[in-house]
């Protein structure tokens, strides 16, 4: 399980970037807008990376160009934690969602081809509790480092992206002829409901979903911070523990598989995302806000190992992943520019809102597909 580690230090890199540059940009006064642009640039290169590379990738070449996108990862990363200015951040921005769109797709076809038939469940689990420990130890150093300068956070990421190309150097793989969880329909435990590709769908809604909510928080609550004098470190903590809670919510998903493709108990946790988002925005403090954004990573593990079990269970899996990582991107900057004008419009608060309503768009468009799923047969997985 070494190779978790992986996911574990680049979304460590890719969060203390995106904390760097964030807090920075409102420290040194960028608008709002600037700042949705500094990281808007990295999720449109990250979708049109992840929507090209999943249509070539395959077991044989996923380990050679994890070692490649980490390498080019890491040097973007100081590249961009140096930088002060606006043009400069942009290109490094755009280098890294590239770098990192080719890392992630490539990891999730190699975790499928080292996994043997009906260990889909446990290494998405080991997934998701791995990169969101990555990036909530990403936020908590950047926001803990971030006095120090550029050149802590930039000798721990070089470091950091060392050891993982030193581990993927060094891991010998599964054969490619013995049979791995990227072939194998994975059925649930006894009493789970069989697989429905369908749910293929209700992944990817989810996953832009997710993304819908997190982007706005993690970009916009630190440079918010920033302008109102909170110190990085407690700009940092809310955002931690939110990635520590969506690593112990997905980690639980493969004990609570039952659930899977299962109407209810998807609707159920959503609406109360919804409903901890409204209370967000009707409420501003930032103790509430603290222990909200914390509290809403149980809901981002659960989407996000929904999502990625579902892609991964049914059909051209690199190619449905790849969509995955689409509409992460697609989530991300459709939501940074939505939340920056209604914040513009109505206050920073109004980020909770936007957010609260497109969870609830989102369940209505997954409960209708999940209901149209029950009243007719599944097609083969």
């Amino acid at each position: 399980m070494l190779i978790f580690v992986c996911p574990v230090v680049l979304d460590f890199t890719i969060f203390c970037v995106l904390f760097a540059v964030s807090y920075g940009a409102g420290e040194r006064g960028m608008s709002l807008l600037q700042c949705a642009w500094l990281v808007g640039i990295l999720q449109i290169s990250y979708m049109v990376t992840s929507l090209t590379i999943g249509l070539f990738l395959l077991r044989r070449n996923a380990r050679a160009m994890l070692i490649a996108s980490a390498a080019a990862s890491g040097l973007v990363a100081v590249c961009c934690l140096a930088g002060t200015r606006f043009w400069p951040l942009f290109a490094g921005m755009a280098l890294m969602g590239l770098f990192t769109g080719v890392f992630f797709n490539a990891f999730q076809t190699f975790m499928r081809g080292e996994a043997p038939p009906g260990g889909l469940a446990r290494v998405t689990g080991f997934y998701t509790l791995a990169w969101s420990l990555g990036a909530a130890f990403g936020l908590l150093m950047a926001s803990g480092l971030y006095r120090m300068g550029p050149r802590a956070l930039s000798a721990l990421t070089l470091a950091a992206v060392g050891v993982v190309v030193f581990l993927l150097a060094r891991h010998r793989p599964r054969p490619s002829h013995a049979p791995s969880a990227d072939e194998h329909v994975e059925e649930g435990p006894e009493g789970a409901r069989r697989v429905d590709p369908r749910y293929v769908w209700i992944g990817w809604i989810m996953i832009f979903t997710a993304m819908f909510v997190q982007r706005p928080i993690q970009t916009f609550y630190p440079a918010i911070s920033a302008r109102l004098g909170v110190a990085p470190v407690l700009a940092g903590l809310p955002l931690f523990l939110h990635m520590v809670m969506q690593g112990a919510g997905g980690w639980g998903m493969i004990r609570l598989r039952g659930v899977l493709y299962r109407r209810l108990p998807l609707c159920l946790v959503q609406a109360g995302c919804a409903g901890l988002l409204l209370a967000l925005w009707r409420v501003p403090s930032y103790w509430l806000s603290a222990i909200g954004i914390s509290v809403l990573g149980v809901w981002a593990g659960f989407a996000y190992f929904c999502a990625v079990y579902y892609a991964s269970n049914s059909g051209r899996r690199s190619l449905n992943i790849g969509v995955n990582e689409f509409l992460v991107g697609l989530g991300s900057f459709v939501s940074l520019f939505a939340a920056e004008r209604c914040m513009k419009a109505a206050g920073d608060e109004a980020m909770y809102a936007v957010c609260a309503v497109a969870v609830l768009v989102s369940v209505a468009a997954q409960w209708l597909i999940a209901t149209a799923a029950g009243r007719r047969p599944a097609p083969p997985a």
